[in-house]
């Protein structure tokens, strides 16, 4: 029989919708940020790569840690409040090498609470339904993703409105140091609604980094993500394909000034440049925001999919998806101006199932390959497997960008984003041939 979502799951839900809410309304701008501070592809690459790298490489040491300790809450909360913390100071950076250590600092929280929160959500759900858990948390955290680029809209549109604000930057800033708010409440909610359950105690014969004691299976696992992370550049990168083509084309203020409402709306926004820039800038974080949308409707059911089909079958039918979209956003410079904003929403809209198909199941995979003893161990493993290739991945992607736009101006994302679909691709054949997916108890 199906159980329901216990309580801690819910909490925890909240807690990450909070968070992301807090983090998304500064993720999205950044490659605007970036480029307002006079840098381009391989600084953003850099920025990206770092920080993903250091959340990664990160969780697990938390896992590890939390192992030895047996409890996780603490770590959790240690992690979530400096992220919370430092990720406002965006708002006060003045070069790109300033957001990379802001950056840095607030994916070091990140670091330290995913595993252990990861492996405090696992011991409170039974296995039955440990898809459909972590596919709800994760749809909660896109919820909050998908409120936080809203909040981001509103809070630019009061501070060029209510405030008389022209210039971005200044704007921007003042957006980013308002997402300490949402941050804090997340703070709040851990330490009050969170109860940590019972189990089985301090493991203290699992703080090593080693990946000994695992399984063979568990460890060509790991080594398929770090190929296919490899290829997984920062979403990043997307936002700023986004940009790069709206800007040259004009479509989005082209839509914009034919529609009245909208046009009355911007026309005080300064001069007519000021007027483009921000509809610009706006479209951004109005993207985003769909995309996380789409996360959520589709985040429970995908994860529960794993459930009946197999882990396997889900992850693999999410890396199919990825391939689809990144070789999509190889070829939108080839679409006529017109047609690549109703493209920008229809592939962003299909690359949410990639999400939606394996965020729940291959953490739910990892769970099933591993005692639960090892768990925090485990997921501190799989997420240092993405870390290894997180960072290599941006800063590839960046300079692949970047030196492909030098021989064939325009076409740097063309062959970046090719490259990104051709890894996927192989990982998901080295998948379905190396890895055996453990019974499930039904």
């Amino acid at each position: 029989m199906r159980k329901s979502i216990p309580h801690i799951v819910i909490m925890l839900g909240i807690v990450s919708l909070l968070t992301d809410a807090a983090t998304e309304m500064i993720y999205p701008l950044i490659p605007v940020f970036v480029g307002a501070l006079g840098s381009g592809a391989v600084a953003l690459g850099i920025i990206e790569g770092v920080a993903e790298s250091t959340s990664s490489l990160l969780k697990l040491l938390g896992g590890i840690i939390s192992d030895r300790m047996g409890r996780r809450k603490v770590l959790v909360f240690i992690g979530y409040s400096i992220s919370s913390l430092i990720r406002p100071l965006t708002g006060i950076v003045s070069s790109a090498w300033q957001i990379v250590v802001v950056r840095m600092v607030d994916r070091v929280g990140k670091g330290l609470r995913t595993a252990p929160r990861d492996a405090l959500l696992a011991s409170g759900v039974h296995e039955s339904i440990r898809g459909k858990s972590f596919g709800f948390h994760r749809a909660m955290d896109h919820t909050g993703a998908m409120i936080g680029p809203i909040l981001a809209i509103v809070t630019l549109l009061i501070l060029f409105t209510g405030f008389g604000i022209t210039d971005t930057t200044r704007a921007l800033r003042w957006t980013f140091i308002l997402a300490i708010i949402p941050g804090l409440l997340a703070v709040l909610t851990l330490i009050i609604l969170v109860k940590e359950p019972e189990t089985a105690g301090p493991n203290g014969n699992n703080f090593r980094f080693s990946l000994k004691g695992f399984s063979a299976n568990f460890k060509t696992y790991l080594l398929i993500l770090i190929l296919f992370t490899l290829g997984n550049s920062s979403d990043a990168f997307l936002l700023f394909r986004i940009e790069e083509s709206i800007s040259k084309s004009g479509a989005v203020v082209s839509i914009v000034n034919s529609i009245g409402p909208l046009r009355e709306m911007v026309a005080g926004f300064g001069t007519a440049k000021d007027q483009e820039t921000i509809i610009n800038i706006l479209f951004l974080p109005l993207v985003w925001s769909f995309f996380h949308v789409i996360k959520v409707i589709f985040s429970t059911p995908l994860g529960a999919l794993s459930d009946r089909i197999g882990r396997k079958r889900a992850i693999n039918a999410g890396w199919a998806v990825y391939a689809f979209v990144y070789v999509s956003f190889a070829l939108l410079v080839f679409l006529p101006s017109d047609v690549q904003v109703l493209a920008t929403f229809i592939l962003f809209a299909i690359y949410a199932l990639y999400y939606a198909f394996t965020e729940g199941a291959e953490k739910a995979l990892v769970a099933d390959m591993v005692n639960e003893d090892q768990r925090g161990s485990a997921y501190g493993m799989y997420n240092f497997a993405i870390g290894l290739g997180a960072l290599p991945a941006s800063v590839i992607f960046g300079l692949i960008y970047s030196l492909a736009d030098r021989k064939l101006p325009g076409f740097g994302g063309t062959f970046a984003f090719g490259f990104g679909g051709l890894l996927a691709i192989i990982s998901m054949i080295l998948l379905s041939l190396k890895v055996r997916e453990p019974r499930q108890v039904e």
